[in-house]
This record gives structure tokens, sequence and C-alpha cells, in this order.
């Protein structure tokens, strides 16, 4: 696992169609509940009618204004960048990312290995305290291979 870049960028808003759960890292952990909602939103993307990329995924995490621990439940969401919401197919949620500047952390290496790359991010004091963060995958069915990237994002907080 290597954290290969560290940038701070401007991104506009974003449109998301998905699932969304609240559970800890430890049940997620357990469970694989968010491994299960991203391959059942894979399977369901043809029916998000104004989906903007085909194969990419997001994962937002929303954390709660307790301090967190891998016990302490927060929200995931697990979505497609749409265009718009003209069209939520029954049992989607919507979310949308607020414009704005965001510090983009790539990991590269396994999904498994993902804590380190957060270890990394609090250990440099990138964004310690954070409502939100959000992943992308690009491609969900190579997370698992030592060249898998993934971006991490995090709002800036000055």
């Amino acid at each position: 696992m290597t954290m290969e870049e560290v940038l701070t960028l401007e991104r506009n808003e974003t449109k998301l169609v998905g699932y969304s759960v609240t559970a800890s890292l430890n049940q997620d952990l357990e469970t694989g509940i968010v491994v299960r909602l991203r391959e059942e939103l894979f399977d369901k993307r043809h029916e998000i009618t104004s989906r903007l990329d085909e194969d990419g995924i997001y994962l937002i995490q929303v954390y709660p204004e307790d301090e967190w621990t891998p016990d302490v439940p927060f929200v995931s969401i697990v979505a497609a960048e749409v265009s718009n919401f003209a069209y939520i197919p029954e049992g989607l949620v919507r979310h949308t990312i607020p414009a704005g500047i965001y510090v983009k952390v790539t990991h590269q290496g396994p999904e498994s290995q993902i804590d380190g790359t957060y270890d990394s991010i609090r250990d440099r004091g990138i964004s310690a305290s954070r409502s939100f963060d959000f992943e992308y995958w690009t491609d969900i069915h190579s997370l698992e291979q030592k060249d898998s990237t993934i971006d991490i994002y995090m709002p800036w907080e000055a």
C-alpha cells in the first residue's frame, strides 16, 4: 500500500444516486455491508437513467459529531454519479456532494489495505476533523489487485 499523491483541488457539486446504510466500521468489516451494496448498485446501474459514468462508483462516509471510533455507527452511501435527480429507482436514495475545495489522496494497492492510507492521512494531519469524506472507485472488480487505485477526497478545512 502506498499513498501515491496528495493534491488540493476544487470540485463542482456532484449529484449521486445509490444505497445508504448506517453501521459502524466493525459491523461493516464483519458483515461486508458496503461490499454487498456496491455489487447490488453495479448490477442495478442500468436502471439509473441519468448515470454519467458506466463503471465508477462513489462511497460517501458521513461521520457523527461525536468522536469516531470503529464501533460508532456512521452513514455510508454507495452511489453512482448522475446528471439530475429526475428519476430515482425504487430503493435508492439521492445525495449531493457539495462544491468546494477538497484534499485528494490516492491510495495505491488492494482495498483491504486502505486502512493504512487512512492512518497516514490522520498521522499527517490532513483534514483531521471532518464531517464526511468520500472515495471514488473506477473499477470495483479490480479493488483487490496490487495496482488498484482509490481516490479519497476530504473537504479542505483551512
